[in-house]
């Protein structure tokens, strides 16, 4: 079977559906040893419920769906593909974007997403990492989080990333990205941040997360279902919220560094280029 077939495109599925969807797009292995009733336990949700979205996404069982799992896998082609097929005009792009959008508003939970921006607001030092796609959000939050004035070290992939989580303390935040899958650097950044008493943030777009290892507090940026391509569009929205909720309490702090940025810029603006 295609992997564009592992589940209906032309069918709206139901939160609790798209919730069995973002497990099985993230704990894969977890899925394929599960009974339905050991599924729909993990997820709080009834066998039934189970059973019928194996038949709503195509399947004629929860075994046939299972197997169709193990023998499938959703490269970035199969996506992309999707995508196009759907409409590659600009309007119907930017519509698929408002109701992730949507989706991201309905699952923000306010009191995480304050608590995060207390943190922020208050540390020292922040620690950021993302890899693929997700380090434009690390670009462009260590951007906005610097002329703040904070102490940002972007932290490399790969064996490196210890080099920077070296430096983490009490007065650290480590905000990563993992969306899809929890790379291998997030894993061991976050047990770190644990093990040295700083705060760990982890911005994802599953609903249903590995119980391991568990951030202090968790974002969620609904990107699309398992079979669509992922765009950063409502990741960027959230992210840039989170700016503007760090500057409102940084009050004066904030405001007096950009201003002291943008008379920087002035007296200098003969001598650099734009």
């Amino acid at each position: 079977m295609s992997p564009l077939s592992l589940f209906r495109g032309d069918v709206s599925y139901t939160e609790a559906e798209r919730m069995i969807m973002d497990f099985i797009a993230a704990c894969p292995a977890e899925f394929l040893v599960m009974s339905i009733q050991q599924l729909s336990a993990r997820l709080g949700i009834s066998d039934a419920t189970v059973s019928r979205f194996a038949r709503h996404a195509g399947f004629r069982d929860f075994k046939e769906l299972r197997s169709t799992v193990a023998a499938s896998t959703l490269g970035p082609a199969e996506k992309i593909r999707t995508s196009i097929e759907g409409g590659a005009s600009a309007s119907a792009y930017l519509e698929v974007q408002r109701a992730n959008l949507a989706h991201t508003m309905e699952a923000i939970d306010e009191e995480a997403f304050s608590r995060v921006a207390d943190e922020l607001a208050a540390a020292r030092r922040v620690l950021l990492l993302g890899k693929g796609a997700a380090s434009c959000l690390v670009e462009l939050l260590s951007f906005r989080l610097m002329r703040f004035g904070k102490q940002v070290v972007r932290l490399a992939p790969g064996s490196d990333v210890a080099e920077g989580l070296a430096l983490a303390d009490d007065r650290t935040v480590l905000v990563a990205f993992g969306f899809q899958r929890m790379p291998a650097e997030v894993e061991v950044a976050i047990d770190h941040a644990r093990d040295v008493g700083a705060r760990s943030v982890l911005f994802t777009g599953r609903r249903v997360l590995p119980s391991e290892p568990a951030a202090d507090v968790t974002l969620t940026a609904y990107r699309g279902d398992p079979c669509d391509y992922h765009s950063m569009t409502s990741a960027v929205a959230l992210v840039d919220a989170l700016v503007v909720a760090v500057a409102a309490r940084m009050g004066e702090e904030a405001i007096r560094r950009l201003d002291d940025l943008r008379a920087l810029k002035r007296r200098n603006e003969m001598r650099l280029p734009r």
